[in-house]
Protein backbone atom coordinates (compact mmCIF):
# COMPACT_ATOMS: atom_id res chain seq x y z
CA UNK A 1 0.00 0.00 0.00
CA UNK A 2 1.35 3.43 -0.92
CA UNK A 3 2.48 5.33 2.18
CA UNK A 4 1.37 8.67 0.70
CA UNK A 5 -2.14 7.30 0.18
CA UNK A 6 -2.27 5.94 3.72
CA UNK A 7 -1.18 9.32 5.07
CA UNK A 8 -3.74 11.17 2.94
CA UNK A 9 -6.64 9.01 4.09
CA UNK A 10 -5.78 8.21 7.69
CA UNK A 11 -3.66 11.01 9.13
CA UNK A 12 -5.23 14.24 10.20
CA UNK A 13 -3.36 17.13 11.78
CA UNK A 14 -3.37 16.97 15.56
CA UNK A 15 -5.58 19.41 17.43
CA UNK A 16 -3.71 22.60 16.51
CA UNK A 17 -4.74 25.98 17.86
CA UNK A 18 -3.44 29.24 16.49
CA UNK A 19 -4.46 32.56 18.00
CA UNK A 20 -7.09 30.76 20.07
CA UNK A 21 -8.81 29.01 17.16
CA UNK A 22 -8.67 25.32 16.28
CA UNK A 23 -7.47 24.73 12.72
CA UNK A 24 -9.26 22.19 10.53
CA UNK A 25 -7.55 19.88 8.04
CA UNK A 26 -6.51 21.87 4.97
CA UNK A 27 -8.98 21.39 2.10
CA UNK A 28 -9.56 22.63 -1.43
CA UNK A 29 -11.95 25.35 -0.18
CA UNK A 30 -9.20 26.63 2.12
CA UNK A 31 -6.78 26.64 -0.82
CA UNK A 32 -9.18 28.69 -2.97
CA UNK A 33 -9.83 31.17 -0.17
CA UNK A 34 -6.10 31.59 0.51
CA UNK A 35 -5.58 32.08 -3.23
CA UNK A 36 -8.30 34.75 -3.25
CA UNK A 37 -6.40 36.82 -0.66
CA UNK A 38 -2.97 36.07 -2.20
CA UNK A 39 -1.77 34.44 1.01
CA UNK A 40 1.96 33.75 1.44
CA UNK A 41 0.99 30.38 2.97
CA UNK A 42 0.62 29.10 -0.61
CA UNK A 43 4.09 30.43 -1.60
CA UNK A 44 6.14 29.20 1.34
CA UNK A 45 9.72 30.39 1.14
CA UNK A 46 9.05 33.05 -1.47
CA UNK A 47 7.59 35.73 0.81
CA UNK A 48 7.66 36.67 4.45
CA UNK A 49 4.75 36.38 6.86
CA UNK A 50 3.06 39.16 8.81
CA UNK A 51 0.68 39.06 11.75
CA UNK A 52 -2.12 40.01 9.35
CA UNK A 53 -1.28 37.01 7.15
CA UNK A 54 -1.56 34.73 10.20
CA UNK A 55 -4.90 36.22 11.31
CA UNK A 56 -6.39 35.91 7.82
CA UNK A 57 -5.15 32.31 7.45
CA UNK A 58 -6.53 31.38 10.86
CA UNK A 59 -9.87 32.92 9.96
CA UNK A 60 -9.97 30.71 6.83
CA UNK A 61 -8.50 27.48 8.24
CA UNK A 62 -10.71 27.45 11.34
CA UNK A 63 -13.95 26.98 9.40
CA UNK A 64 -15.37 25.50 6.21
CA UNK A 65 -17.77 28.44 5.81
CA UNK A 66 -17.23 30.92 3.00
CA UNK A 67 -18.78 33.88 4.80
CA UNK A 68 -16.71 36.12 6.99
CA UNK A 69 -13.51 36.05 4.98
CA UNK A 70 -13.78 39.79 4.28
CA UNK A 71 -15.31 40.83 7.61
CA UNK A 72 -13.49 43.59 9.48
CA UNK A 73 -10.86 42.43 11.96
CA UNK A 74 -12.52 41.99 15.34
CA UNK A 75 -11.22 42.89 18.81
CA UNK A 76 -9.67 39.48 19.57
CA UNK A 77 -7.95 39.35 16.17
CA UNK A 78 -6.52 42.84 16.80
CA UNK A 79 -5.24 41.68 20.19
CA UNK A 80 -3.56 38.62 18.61
CA UNK A 81 -2.02 40.89 15.96
CA UNK A 82 -0.49 43.07 18.68
CA UNK A 83 0.92 39.97 20.41
CA UNK A 84 2.32 38.58 17.14
CA UNK A 85 3.82 41.93 16.12
CA UNK A 86 5.54 42.31 19.49
CA UNK A 87 7.00 38.79 19.62
CA UNK A 88 8.76 37.48 16.49
CA UNK A 89 9.23 34.02 18.07
CA UNK A 90 5.48 33.72 18.68
CA UNK A 91 4.82 34.83 15.09
CA UNK A 92 7.26 32.22 13.78
CA UNK A 93 5.69 29.50 15.97
CA UNK A 94 2.18 30.32 14.74
CA UNK A 95 3.34 30.43 11.10
CA UNK A 96 4.97 27.02 11.62
CA UNK A 97 1.75 25.58 13.06
CA UNK A 98 -0.25 26.77 10.05
CA UNK A 99 2.33 25.39 7.61
CA UNK A 100 2.29 22.10 9.54
CA UNK A 101 -1.49 21.74 9.18
CA UNK A 102 -1.31 22.50 5.46
CA UNK A 103 1.58 20.10 4.90
CA UNK A 104 -0.01 17.31 6.93
CA UNK A 105 -3.18 17.51 4.80
CA UNK A 106 -1.44 17.49 1.40
CA UNK A 107 -0.08 14.00 0.83
CA UNK A 108 -0.40 13.68 -2.95
CA UNK A 109 0.26 10.76 -5.26
CA UNK A 110 3.48 10.92 -7.21
CA UNK A 111 3.16 10.36 -10.92
CA UNK A 112 5.66 8.92 -13.36
CA UNK A 113 6.89 11.86 -15.38
CA UNK A 114 5.71 12.05 -18.94
CA UNK A 115 6.18 14.57 -21.68
CA UNK A 116 4.29 17.72 -20.89
CA UNK A 117 1.38 18.35 -23.20
CA UNK A 118 -0.66 21.46 -23.66
CA UNK A 119 -3.69 21.75 -21.40
CA UNK A 120 -6.43 22.93 -23.73
CA UNK A 121 -9.18 23.08 -21.13
CA UNK A 122 -7.68 25.96 -19.10
CA UNK A 123 -9.61 24.83 -16.01
CA UNK A 124 -8.00 25.38 -12.60
CA UNK A 125 -6.79 22.07 -11.16
CA UNK A 126 -8.76 22.65 -7.93
CA UNK A 127 -12.04 22.98 -9.85
CA UNK A 128 -11.17 19.96 -11.97
CA UNK A 129 -10.52 17.91 -8.83
CA UNK A 130 -13.80 18.99 -7.18
CA UNK A 131 -15.81 18.43 -10.38
CA UNK A 132 -14.31 14.98 -10.91
CA UNK A 133 -15.14 13.93 -7.34
CA UNK A 134 -18.70 15.28 -7.58
CA UNK A 135 -19.23 13.58 -10.94
CA UNK A 136 -18.19 10.32 -9.30
CA UNK A 137 -20.48 10.44 -6.27
CA UNK A 138 -19.13 12.84 -3.66
CA UNK A 139 -21.35 15.71 -2.58
CA UNK A 140 -20.21 19.19 -3.51
CA UNK A 141 -19.54 20.01 0.15
CA UNK A 142 -17.54 16.80 0.70
CA UNK A 143 -15.45 17.52 -2.37
CA UNK A 144 -14.58 21.01 -1.17
CA UNK A 145 -13.96 20.15 2.50
CA UNK A 146 -12.27 16.72 2.66
CA UNK A 147 -8.53 16.96 3.37
CA UNK A 148 -6.80 18.09 0.19
CA UNK A 149 -4.56 15.04 -0.20
CA UNK A 150 -7.55 12.71 0.03
CA UNK A 151 -9.48 14.78 -2.54
CA UNK A 152 -6.56 14.63 -4.98
CA UNK A 153 -6.13 10.86 -4.53
CA UNK A 154 -9.84 10.29 -5.12
CA UNK A 155 -9.89 12.51 -8.19
CA UNK A 156 -6.89 10.74 -9.73
CA UNK A 157 -8.34 7.31 -9.00
CA UNK A 158 -11.63 8.35 -10.63
CA UNK A 159 -9.71 9.61 -13.67
CA UNK A 160 -7.79 6.32 -13.96
CA UNK A 161 -11.00 4.32 -13.58
CA UNK A 162 -12.59 6.41 -16.34
CA UNK A 163 -9.73 5.68 -18.75
CA UNK A 164 -7.13 8.42 -18.21
CA UNK A 165 -3.56 7.32 -18.78
CA UNK A 166 -2.02 8.22 -15.41
CA UNK A 167 0.76 6.16 -13.87
CA UNK A 168 1.13 6.58 -10.11
CA UNK A 169 4.57 5.95 -8.65
CA UNK A 170 4.05 4.13 -5.35
CA UNK A 171 6.36 4.47 -2.39
CA UNK A 172 7.29 0.79 -2.94
CA UNK A 173 8.27 1.61 -6.54
CA UNK A 174 10.40 4.49 -5.28
CA UNK A 175 12.15 2.21 -2.80
CA UNK A 176 12.89 -0.30 -5.58
CA UNK A 177 14.25 2.47 -7.81
CA UNK A 178 16.47 3.75 -4.99
CA UNK A 179 17.79 0.22 -4.37
CA UNK A 180 18.35 -0.29 -8.09
CA UNK A 181 20.25 3.00 -8.35
CA UNK A 182 22.32 2.01 -5.33
CA UNK A 183 23.19 -1.38 -6.88
CA UNK A 184 24.17 0.26 -10.18
CA UNK A 185 26.33 2.84 -8.39
CA UNK A 186 28.11 0.12 -6.36
CA UNK A 187 28.68 -1.84 -9.57
CA UNK A 188 30.15 1.22 -11.27
CA UNK A 189 32.45 1.86 -8.31
CA UNK A 190 33.63 -1.78 -8.26
CA UNK A 191 34.24 -1.98 -12.00
CA UNK A 192 37.86 -1.09 -12.92
CA UNK A 193 38.25 1.73 -15.39
CA UNK A 194 40.71 1.63 -18.25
Amino acid sequence: MDARYLKATTTLPSDVKVCGKRLLPFCLRHRMMLMAIDSPFLDIGKRGFTATDVIKAVRILSTYEKKGINAPINFMEKWHMIVLNSNRNKLAREVGRIIGVITESCSYPKMWSKEKGVNKENIPWVLSCVANNVRNGCTLEESWTMPEGEAVWMSISHAIYNGSKIDVLSTDDEDMLDKFDSIINRFKEATPRN
